[in-house]
């Protein structure tokens, strides 16, 4: 797969120019779990933005009526197709690791918003992956591959309001990230699950 022409600095000044009231996540990419994700992001009452690279990709987007970047991401870069201004947090969720890691780098440099990626699937492996930032998805032991293949068993990502005082989520799920009240987003970013607040809405993926 191609790096989708995501190599300039272009792209990071088309994500940030302009920031809406309402919280409007960029997801980028469209395996059924990222899909999946998206769903439970707007379900919790955020203008959810998608794209992919593939045509098999953008058609499961369309097909789970979510919104679809329109045009490629290089011509709205370089002003010639889509316009994708408004975007308040870009995550990364494709299968090809040093992707990930790159378009993460590039656009944290300019955009002005939290780029978040899929953390490598090992150390090893991949040329830019391993040694990208600590901005990455997934709480400590949940890879990309395990979300995928809990996904193909059935355990679909569910969203919890958290408690007003209680502020626990329910047991034997892990957390992929948290909505604010204000819809900013704090993932488990591969260090330690952030704490849940009142008011939070938890998306979760239940564990097998």
């Amino acid at each position: 797969m191609t790096l989708y022409g995501l190599t300039a600095a272009p792209v990071a000044r088309r994500l940030g120019a302009v920031r809406p009231a309402r919280a409007r996540p960029l997801l980028v990419g469209g395996d059924p779990w990222a899909v999946e994700l998206a769903r439970a992001l707007r379900s919790a009452g955020l203008e959810v933005l998608m794209w992919a690279g593939s045509e098999e990709q953008r058609e499961r987007i369309r097909e789970a009526g979510l919104e679809l970047a329109p045009g490629e991401l290089l011509a709205a870069a370089t002003g010639r197709g889509a316009r994708l201004e408004g975007i308040t947090a870009v995550l990364l969720l494709t299968d090809e690791d040093d992707f990930n890691a790159l378009a993460s780098t590039v656009l944290s440099r300019g955009a002005g918003i939290p780029v978040h990626r899929l953390g490598p699937r090992s150390g090893d492996h991949g040329v830019v992956a391993p040694y990208g930032g600590d901005d990455t998805l997934l709480a400590p032991g949940l890879t990309r591959l395990g979300v995928a293949h809990r996904h193909a068993q059935g355990a679909h990502i569910v969203t919890h309001r958290v408690d007003t005082t209680a502020g626990t989520l329910p047991d034997r799920h892990d957390l992929l990230l948290l909505v604010r009240p204000d819809g900013r987003l704090v993932p488990a970013d591969g260090r330690a699950a952030p704490a849940p607040q009142p008011g939070d809405i938890a998306v979760m993926r239940p564990r097998c």
